[in-house]
């Protein structure tokens, strides 16, 4: 019922974020309390479900280090091969693949899994499976992700769980879609969101925008176009800003595939807008909540710390009573006196070590938020390679516009024409532009010249620089062909010339080499 009731009030605290701090604040007191009178009730069951109920608070804040810590605390005390220990270990699983810790999220998937089988509980051997396709599918293993996931829709299909069907289906979509097989991407996602009906309106939107992402790597744009549009508006509707987010990127790619470039640029500056607000919200509510949680704990040292003084001074009067009535029992009493002042001591050291962590903490989520702004830059500088593209297409048909009038006039005509079309193609070929290109993304990749340079059997060409920096931006090669104002095909070759001067094996991929420098 406590963490229900946390719940609620997160989402209430969303819209009222003044009250969010004295929310979390009672909540996490509250579980607090409940875990201290569980211990003083020598309680194991209890003791595990407010270890496990604080694990959860901890998972929604984001604070996955504390969350873990109190799941593992759960599963030293819970010894019994039941539904919980199913719960916790696809919990932990859960935490560890957003953290990108695929082994350990597969180790905890499979030790779920057994103990699933082993009590027949279906449930949990779906979500165990649907796990371990997850962590297939982030290994690039689409074979074995796609065993996993068709194990798992069976079983969610056996207990006619719609909101599970709808997420198997989705994951298969998008196991689909890396593959680059969009038919029966479109297929599974399409079945998604006829199960998705009573799933919870995130999941709704997150299934209408992977179809209009399909859609638009099928190159049908116009079908992206409104599926991405209605995500972006139920995203609006629900202020969802994480999936307003994707819906504004996509719409960027959609018009930019479009040649539409200055809409493109207007949504991916809106989304770059919404996303450093986004961020500055996000970083603001998790300092608050780290800030709760630092005093809550501060006070909790500050009351132990006061009890073990208070308990030192009691033994001290009853040192000093009895010192009067025995010279023997003084003696004692010294020593007794002793050995529990150096535990005191040693108390109260660990109390100023969890205090020291506290800010080792708060610290760690500050170089999170530094990531993000990083982030942020990047997306900048995404921007910018659009404008040079449509900067470039703008000048070229001007070019051929001058150079069909040319023919068409007198010889003075002709003459000027022929100096403004030379003058124009001169324009295009200056490195100004690609020099402050090159200079906005060392800032965010300092190293990466130095270490592909490093990589190289044979010198590169100022060209093939240009090329491998557009693929590290993750760029498609019609996205680059735009750029460098050449053919697909022309491209394609310099791809294939690019490999030849990489210590890259046949069976890997270019772009996947670039992006891992």
């Amino acid at each position: 019922m406590v963490w229900l009731a946390f719940q609620t009030t997160v989402a209430q605290a969303q819209n009222h974020g003044y009250q969010a701090t004295s929310s979390i604040d009672s909540v996490f007191t509250q579980l607090k309390h409940q875990l201290n009178h569980a211990e003083a009730n020598n309680n194991t069951s209890a003791i595990v479900q407010s270890h496990i109920s604080l694990a959860d608070f901890y998972n929604h804040l984001g604070i996955q280090d504390e969350a873990i810590k109190h799941y593992h605390q759960a599963l030293d005390l819970h010894t019994n091969k039941d539904t919980t220990l199913v719960y916790i270990g696809n919990k932990i699983s859960a935490i560890h693949l957003a953290l990108k810790q695929y082994k350990n999220a597969s180790q905890y998937s499979k030790e779920s899994l057994e103990t699933a089988k082993l009590i027949n509980f279906e449930k949990g051997k779906a979500t165990s499976y649907a796990l371990l396709g997850s962590v297939a599918e982030k290994e690039t293993n689409y074979k074995l992700a796609l065993q996993y996931q068709e194990q798992s829709l069976a079983i969610f299909k056996s207990l006619t769980d719609s909101t599970g069907l709808a997420y198997t289906y989705e994951n298969l979509g998008s196991i689909y879609e890396d593959l680059e097989d969009y038919n029966n991407a479109l297929l599974y996602f399409k079945t998604a969101t006829d199960y998705a009906k009573h799933s919870p309106s995130d999941t709704k939107i997150n299934i209408i925008n992977n179809l209009g992402d399909a859609y638009r790597k099928m190159g049908q744009l116009n079908n992206a176009l409104q599926f991405t549009q209605q995500a972006l508006q139920m995203a609006k509707a629900t202020n969802n800003i994480d999936q307003e987010e994707s819906a504004l990127k996509d719409l960027a790619l959609i018009y930019a595939g479009m040649g539409d470039y200055q809409t493109a640029f207007n949504y991916m500056t809106t989304h770059a807008r919404l996303n450093a607000d986004e961020i500055e919200q996000k970083n603001a509510d998790l300092v608050s909540s780290l800030q709760i949680l630092y005093e809550v704990a501060e006070r909790d040292a500050q009351v132990k710390l006061l009890n073990k003084q208070n308990e030192v001074n009691r033994i001290r009067q009853n040192i000093i009573l009895l010192s009067c009535i025995f010279l023997i029992l003084i003696l004692v009493g010294w020593l007794v006196y002793f050995k529990k002042r150096k535990k005191q001591e040693s108390k109260i050291k660990d109390y100023k070590h969890q205090l020291l962590q506290a800010n080792l903490d708060k610290k760690t989520q500050e170089e999170a938020a530094l990531k993000r702004e990083v982030d942020i830059k990047m997306s900048a500088l995404t921007n910018y390679s659009l404008h040079l593209a449509h900067k470039n297409k703008m000048i070229a048909d001007i070019s051929r516009t001058l150079t069909h009038l040319k023919d068409r006039n007198t010889v003075m005509i002709k003459s000027k024409l022929e100096t403004v079309i030379k003058d124009i193609n001169s324009d295009l070929s200056q490195e100004e532009e690609w020099t402050e290109f090159i200079g906005f993304f060392e800032q965010i990749h300092p190293n990466f010249f130095h270490s592909i340079k490093h990589d190289v059997t044979t010198e590169l060409s100022a060209s093939e620089l240009r090329l491998c920096m557009l693929l590290r931006l993750n760029l498609s090669s019609k996205e680059i062909a735009s750029i460098l104002r050449i053919t697909p095909d022309s491209v394609r070759i310099a791809r294939y010339r690019l490999r030849k001067k990489l210590p890259i094996d046949s069976k890997d991929d270019l772009q996947t080499f670039i992006l891992n420098l």
